[in-house]
């Protein structure tokens, strides 16, 4: 039989490329579809990861300059007596309001930063304390943190406890802890991903501590 013209014989061998072709295609968008939820989830997390690094910075930031400023105030008070330590209750507890407030102002730069009507950060959570031996505001600040701030909550809060035996030999210092809530961007628990994966995002507690010695040379 003659084949007329506009006849288009399919050659076997053309069809069966065609069909491998098209299975080719069909399994790289099936590829594709298990691999993507797995880019975006990878993307979010190299980016909160940035995100959370220049948190924890500005965070040490906040408890080492608010701990200086607080060691450099002791030393001022310490200047106008005749004997140091110990200071009147009144300097101790100036001299936590001046740490807070300092701690307060240098977070400004963090997402999840919080602030009452009076003008103090709830979000960091902080604790002062002076180790002087005198300080009966020491750490005074720890246990209204949340449970999940156990660098706080585990702070000392006696001046006579052992663990805050004052060297008198030693200079006074001021330590400071922070805790700080980081929100990730993708809020999520237990998501399954393909091959099994599983993943957790959402909050992050960061945790800081700091001292700075007030010395007089």
């Amino acid at each position: 039989m003659t084949a007329r013209a506009g006849d288009h014989a399919l050659d076997p061998g053309t069809a069966a490329a065609e069909r491998r072709r098209g299975a080719a295609k069909g399994q790289s968008l099936v590829e594709f579809a298990l691999v993507l939820p797995m880019l975006l989830v990878l993307l979010l997390v190299i980016t909160d990861f940035g995100r959370v690094f220049t948190a924890g910075i500005v965070l040490e930031a906040s408890a080492r300059n608010a701990a200086e400023a607080a060691a450099q105030e002791y030393l001022q008070l310490c200047r106008n007596r005749t004997t140091c330590p110990p200071l009147d209750a009144a300097d101790y507890a100036a001299l936590h309001d001046l740490a807070l407030s300092e701690t307060c102002r240098e977070a400004e730069r963090l997402p999840n930063r919080t602030v009452d009507g009076s003008g103090t950060c709830t979000m960091p959570h902080a604790a002062v304390c002076v180790h002087d031996g005198a300080d009966a505001l020491c750490a005074a600040e720890a246990p209204s943190a949340p449970e999940e701030c156990s660098l706080l909550r585990s702070m000392p809060s006696n001046p006579s406890n052992a663990a805050l035996a004052y060297d008198a030999s030693a200079p006074p210092y001021v330590e400071i802890r922070l805790c700080y809530r980081f929100t990730t961007m993708m809020d999520v628990s237990d998501l399954d991903l393909p091959f099994g994966w599983g993943l957790s995002l959402g909050e992050i507690w960061l945790q800081r501590e700091r001292s700075f010695t007030s010395a007089d040379y």
